[in-house]
């Protein structure tokens, strides 16, 4: 939890600092594309235990008047991951012929994640909030084979919220994400005598909390203007 504790202030004082260096300014500009990168730390769960890792990413912000969409992509560097998934197997008739819990280890965690924003308050710090869905997957297991790819990887539900200060071309913001815990992945291969293999269980467990701070670059006018001249 100490890097968590860590980037609290972190990302506090680069709120503060892009206040005082845009106290006059909004937030996000309105129909604007907005480009940009993020760090900080992610919280996950393994089993019964939880850990912390660093993360980076890049995303992408189309804003309209009020509301706007995100989409993002980050990595946690790092994880030194361990879960375990039970795989069982069974002859034509369904009869089990043998059960055992397996384990495996990852080295990083990946998260896609697509967002509706809200931006309820226009100034020189904007509060924003939103909801969405995203994937999350583990990546370098040392058994990289198609069951433990499917045991590490799951969708999710999500809620952002943060605040927002307009720097220049950049926005500058601090922002919390959590998403739902994943659910039972199941993974099932049926060979040509009818015998099967059969495999359930999720190498996460419990919710993912991020906390990140970073910057977007404006890239201009998300709609068509109405230009002069012409037919």
């Amino acid at each position: 939890m100490r890097m968590v504790t860590l980037s609290i202030p972190v990302a506090l004082a680069l709120c503060i600092g892009a206040a005082q260096l845009s106290a006059q300014q909004p937030g996000n500009g309105t129909f604007q594309w907005y480009v940009g990168g993020h760090g900080g730390v992610m919280n996950f769960g393994m089993g019964t235990e939880r850990d912390n890792v660093a993360l980076g990413g890049a995303h992408l912000l189309v804003t309209a008047r009020r509301t706007g969409l995100l989409l993002s992509a980050e990595q946690g560097f790092d994880a030194d991951g361990a879960g375990f998934y039970t795989v069982q197997s069974s002859d034509a008739e369904g009869g089990v012929l043998s059960s055992a819990n397996l384990g495996t280890t990852f080295s990083y965690i990946r998260k896609y994640s697509a967002v509706l924003m809200a931006f309820p308050i226009k100034g020189p710090a904007t509060p924003f909030f939103g909801i969405g869905v995203g994937l999350l997957h583990t990546g370098g297991h040392s058994a990289d084979d198609d069951i433990v790819k499917s045991m590490g990887s799951s969708g999710f539900g999500t809620l952002v919220g943060g605040l927002n200060f307009r720097v220049s071309h950049f926005s500058a913001f601090g922002q919390y994400q959590l998403t739902t815990g994943p659910g039972r992945r199941t993974y099932t291969q049926t060979f040509s005598d009818g015998s099967e293999v059969f495999a359930f269980g999720n190498l996460l467990s419990g919710p993912t909390h991020t906390f990140t701070a970073g910057l977007r670059f404006n890239l201009g006018n998300a709609r068509e203007r109405a230009s002069g001249g012409g037919y």
